[in-house]
């Protein structure tokens, strides 16, 4: 029954997208194939790709044999055929082909995906994006057994403010990587970045206990002038532990883990966020006037397919798995040395000598994990690096 309601709600998501694209809207790629076999390690998007010139439309003009209960459970050896009806373009799965014993691939690899899973894997199970205002009640690691700076597998470790733990509660022990942080400028251009957290994971001081002594003020007390807002921290799973003593300190046995724990990491309840490896690509009614590019992932320059970036929007915007945008490089402000030129005969010089060049297209993105105020997004691809700071727009925009 639940398998059968799954299909069915599923169904409808796929209606509803269709809806939002309508198929005379859809722009065929000018040496788009007639049909294609659908080959082990092919992704929907790059089949999809293969026919049209905006790939995330492809829920708008996916049909099916009747044969199949859900269009978009594609398997290796099924045949993708362009169509028309009534004048528009159908892509048609044809899925008898993988009957045949010889291609017959449900039991070993399963459907393909929309998206490479791999490429996203660490970022569906390892980060959690705590707001600020939760960040001073989290439980936090006082010390390891016996004073050890790192502690492993089958270790015990101390924790502060889980006075109401259970024994045998398992929790995530995470450390924090990343605060996100916002930089507005006077000029009112939002100028989101990321700052890298100190390796050690050691928490902040808050504002209320640091010193006020003459040699805080003259040294980094100065540089109070240079924070800005925190609209979130991102903290990665080190490991995970098991309660086997409460109080304060508790007592916790790492059961499990990616990384050894340290003095300063935090505690968090075990996640149940459930995820599906196929994400519906669609474009949100309004984009939100501040959607940027806010922090890339393993670069400094830029990022491109299938690489991992973080934006400043989220569920608290209306943003979900599967909501694809542009991303545009924003315009740089530059002086018009031409103005003033001596064969124009100063017939410029009334002109302002600020201009401020178009925004440039980079590329496009998928959302696939999305928190309160910051979303995880995969590149799908694109003719420029995606960096930070870049605007987010409607994904048929390319201008």
């Amino acid at each position: 029954m639940q398998r059968f309601m799954k299909r069915g709600l599923i169904g409808l998501a796929i209606i509803v997208l269709a809806v939002s694209v309508q198929a005379s809207d859809i722009e065929l790629r000018e040496d788009h194939p007639r049909e294609y076999i659908v080959q082990e390690g092919d992704t929907l998007w790059d089949i999809a790709g293969r026919f049209l010139t905006r790939p995330w439309q492809w829920p708008a003009i996916w049909q099916a044999n009747p044969e199949i209960d859900n269009p978009h459970l594609i398997f290796p050896g099924d045949r993708i055929t362009l169509a028309f009806f009534g004048g528009e373009p159908h892509l048609v799965v044809d899925g008898t082909r993988r009957l045949s014993p010889e291609i017959r691939r449900e039991a070993i690899d399963g459907p393909i995906n929309t998206i490479p899973y791999d490429a996203m894997a660490p970022f569906l199970r390892n980060p959690r994006i705590i707001a600020p205002d939760d960040i001073d009640d989290l439980p936090y690691v006082v010390a390891n057994y016996e004073q050890r700076i790192y502690a492993g597998t089958g270790d015990r470790t101390y924790v502060r403010g889980m006075s109401e733990a259970r024994v045998g509660q398992e929790v995530i022990v995470a450390r924090m990587t990343y605060q996100f942080v916002d930089r507005s400028e006077e000029n009112g251009d939002m100028r989101l970045r990321r700052n890298r957290m100190q390796r050690d994971s050691r928490v902040q001081v808050p504002f209320s206990e640091r010193p006020t002594g003459r040699v805080w003020q003259a040294t980094l007390g100065q540089m109070e002038r240079f924070n800005y807002p925190v609209i979130g921290y991102e903290m990665w799973e080190a490991a995970r532990a098991r309660v086997v003593q409460a109080g304060d300190p508790a007592v916790l046995e790492l059961i499990s883990g990616r990384r050894e724990v340290t003095p300063g990491d935090f505690v968090l309840p075990l996640d149940d966020y459930r995820h599906d490896v196929n994400f519906f690509p669609r474009a949100m009614d309004n984009v939100p006037d501040n959607a940027r590019v806010l922090a890339i992932s393993e670069a400094y320059y830029g990022v491109g397919h299938y690489q991992i970036v973080a934006l400043s929007v989220g569920t608290a915007d209306g943003v979900e798995a599967g909501h694809t945008f542009s991303a545009f490089r924003p315009g740089q402000t530059i002086q018009d040395r031409q103005a003033d030129h001596p064969v124009r005969g100063g017939r410029q010089r009334g002109r302002d000598n600020q201009v401020t060049l178009p925004d440039e297209y980079a590329g496009v993105l998928m959302v696939f994990r999305p928190f309160e105020n910051i979303s995880y997004a995969i590149v799908m691809d694109g003719t420029n690096a995606i960096r930070e700071d870049d605007r987010l727009d409607h994904p048929d925009r390319r201008l």
